[in-house]
């Protein structure tokens, strides 16, 4: 039995697509190709997923395309791939797939297909955002981080030396396929990974479902699929109401970078060895800590916070970063206004700060200082 969650995005009525979390990803898959007028279908991929599921889903679609389109109706299949890992996620992967694409003699009326985790989503939305400046794309995510973050919203992107995600565009896809058997094939490691960013949305968002997240912990760990299922859509419905609100982040968007000025400093001085969850999750307690020290958050609420957090990923990884260098990596965040950094704060767990009718606010360095001593 398949679960909707429908995206409606202002402006024009055509601009709505469904997030389907099932099992049935080929039938579904297949009604929406009928749907768009296209003669080449590109699934994107990384060299990992490829081994995986690439091939396979390739073997389904073709025989698929055959029966159920109309007579003298003819549609390409192809299968791209790229080495797996976000130190591909570059200008040199995003050139070489669209020059394939130029190659195989792909036109406009092409769909694009990101097949993998947020590495290939953000990949795979950007080459179609730009390519023939611009053509329809479906994400199929495989990950627990990409169901519930990358998969929906809309921003796609890849990264350069000076930062992540650096360089992208919103282009919103035409239909998201959640399957959590995926989620069968992924070590333990990355199933922490995704729920720290399903964390981070009920931090700011839902206490209720934090504590169910802590009181389920083990058996969501163990993919308990009505667990993982119940997280997965609250997490989805939560953030594509942002979503909707502020499409393009000028406002209430940016409560969903919460954990990520921090975070995304400490991935990239890790050379990308942290996974961006566990990044983000230290990330997490250095805000909230921040939080805590110009009097937002109650000392009782951030250790809660901490003891959560504590039971996911192991908060001493921030001692093997200079604090100087993080400082000086978080200027180079794209979220950056004329040197000044901004946060999201909480007060309370589910509640974050808003004043002045802004969203994220800027910190002194010496506050961030003293947070990131209390760890380091």
């Amino acid at each position: 039995m398949s679960k909707k969650i429908q995206i409606k995005l202002p402006e024009t009525a055509d601009r709505q697509y469904d997030v389907v979390i099932g099992t049935e990803v080929i039938r579904v898959l297949m009604v929406e190709i009928k749907k768009q007028n296209i003669s080449n279908v590109v699934v994107i991929t990384d060299s990992n997923v490829k081994k995986l599921y690439g091939d396979d889903l390739l073997k389904n679609v073709k025989p698929y395309l055959l029966s159920c389109l109309p007579a003298g109706k003819a549609v390409n299949c192809y299968l791209l791939s790229f080495p797996a890992g976000e130190k591909n996620k570059n200008q040199k992967t995003k050139t070489r797939l669209e020059e394939e694409m130029l190659k195989l003699g792909c036109g406009r009326d092409s769909l694009v297909i990101a097949l993998g985790g947020g590495v290939v989503g953000d990949m795979a939305g950007f080459v179609a955002a730009t390519y023939m400046r611009g053509v329809p794309y479906l994400n199929i995510p495989t990950t627990l981080l990409s169901m519930v973050d990358s998969s929906v919203g809309g921003k796609t992107a890849i990264d350069t030396e000076y930062g992540k995600n650096m360089i992208g565009a919103f282009h919103q896809p035409g239909l998201v396929l959640i399957n959590t058997n995926f989620l069968t094939t992924l070590p333990k490691r990355q199933i922490k990974n995704g729920l720290v960013e399903v964390l981070k949305i009920f931090l700011t968002n839902d206490k209720q479902m934090v504590d169910f997240v802590e009181s389920n912990l083990s058996d969501i760990l163990s993919l308990d699929k009505e667990l993982v299922e119940k997280v997965i859509e609250r997490s989805i419905k939560i953030k594509s109401d942002i979503v909707v609100r502020d499409e393009k982040e000028t406002g209430e968007r940016a409560i969903l970078n919460f954990g990520h000025t921090i975070g995304h400093a400490i991935e990239k001085l890790s050379g990308y060895k942290l996974l961006h969850g566990e990044a983000v999750a230290l990330g997490i307690l250095v805000e909230a800590k921040i939080s805590q020290i110009i009097g937002k958050l109650p000392e009782s609420v951030y250790n809660e916070i901490e003891n959560v957090i504590k039971k996911i990923v192991d908060i001493d990884l921030l001692r093997n970063y200079d604090i100087n260098n993080i400082i000086k990596q978080t200027k180079l965040d794209k979220k950056a206004e004329a040197g000044m950094i901004k946060y999201v704060l909480l007060k309370d767990i589910g509640i974050y700060c808003k004043e002045g009718g802004k969203f994220s606010h800027v910190v002194d360095d010496k506050i961030v200082i003293k947070s990131l001593k209390y760890f380091v």
